[in-house]
């Protein structure tokens, strides 16, 4: 299909940007909405007059729906859309993106969404919606689900559909919450993310860096120990991926540990892990978590994150993790590549 798509692009150019065009305007309107048109001149750097044009013409063809709370797609739309993600993702040169990172990474399979979500929420919204696509891929009613927190998480959980009947069995936060934040805490997304597949859940109220007497006395806990059980069934675990010395920040390490983790160049930080540039981990809060000596043993891995600002805190996760799915963006995966070729 690839070549063929080659060849349409060498006959008719203008008619292959010109469909680009138009694909890349539907898909942003279903990424963002109910929106505005402004949302979406925003979010493509396209004239507000092009973008008018579009969705002149979608509206008549019954793609779009027009309302005063904005504009939504419609279910011929949404078929439209979905039909067409491989040929686009081909056409736009994403598909040979992503097989060669995977490749650079050595890693099982990489997804990647137009942009950087350093600054687009379009891109933010596309890495949610590609994860979701493929955890519904591999999940059924006997899994276990592990998530962490974080505002990938959060995109991925926004992106899950209400379904109808059971997608998995259970639903656990991949460790103990942190920050302030309620609703970017791995509890809350596992809740919310159990309601939307019809599942069951468990929590972890806990806090990281506890005193080691303190933490073996929580996991003693009926509640505690009943959900320490449950991650220990995980087969499935959504991981986001954060810059190691911001985390530790976040997670308020004392400052001996901090100073030690920038002295030794820590670039990436997951699940209570964090890593230098190699891949090696440095540290591991005092914290429930998922191991990460464990996770080669789980049947899916998908980890979501992107921005050229996380490149270096991507790559350096991928090395403990080859058997994992990584969802990224544009941004992060050509700044991976330049500093592998550096």
């Amino acid at each position: 299909m690839e070549d063929k798509l080659q060849l349409i692009r060498k006959i008719a150019p203008d008619l292959t940007e010109e469909m680009i065009k138009r694909y890349r305007v539907l898909k942003t309107v279903r990424l963002l909405q109910p929106c505005g048109r402004r949302m979406v001149v925003l979010a493509l750097g396209m004239t507000e007059r092009t973008v008018r044009s579009e969705i002149e013409r979608f509206s008549v063809q019954k793609l779009v729906q027009v309302s005063k709370t904005g504009m939504t797609v419609t279910d011929e739309g949404m078929e439209v859309l979905d039909g067409l993600d491989t040929i686009f993702s081909i056409m736009t040169g994403l598909s040979v993106l992503e097989e060669k990172l995977a490749k650079r990474l050595g890693v099982k399979r990489v997804l990647i969404a137009q942009g950087d979500a350093d600054v687009s929420e379009r891109s933010r919204k596309e890495m949610g919606q590609l994860a979701m696509r493929r955890l519904l891929e591999k999940t059924d009613e006997k899994s276990c689900i592990a998530i962490t927190g974080g505002t990938a998480m959060e995109d991925l959980v926004l992106a899950a559909p209400e379904m109808s009947k059971p997608m998995a069995k259970m639903i656990v936060p991949a460790r103990g919450s942190i920050g302030r934040k309620m609703e970017l805490q791995a509890d809350t997304l596992a809740v919310q993310l159990a309601e939307k597949l019809q599942a069951d859940y468990r929590l972890l109220h806990l806090p990281d860096n506890l005193s080691e007497t303190a933490l073996e006395e929580m996991k003693k806990q009926p509640e505690i120990s009943e959900t320490i059980q449950e991650m220990e069934k995980a087969n499935i675990l959504l991981l986001g991926v954060g810059n190691a010395l911001d985390m530790a920040e976040k997670r308020r390490l004392d400052e001996e540990i901090r100073i030690y983790l920038a002295e030794q160049e820590a670039v990436a930080e997951a699940c209570g892990y964090y890593f230098n540039k190699s891949g090696e981990v440095l540290y591991k809060t005092r914290s429930i978590a998922i191991d990460f000596n464990e996770i080669d043993n789980m049947d899916e891995v998908i980890v979501v994150a992107g921005g050229e600002k996380k490149a270096e805190s991507i790559f350096a996760v991928s090395q403990s993790i080859p058997g994992g799915v990584f969802v990224t963006d544009e941004g992060a995966a050509l700044k991976i590549i330049e500093l592998l070729e550096a």
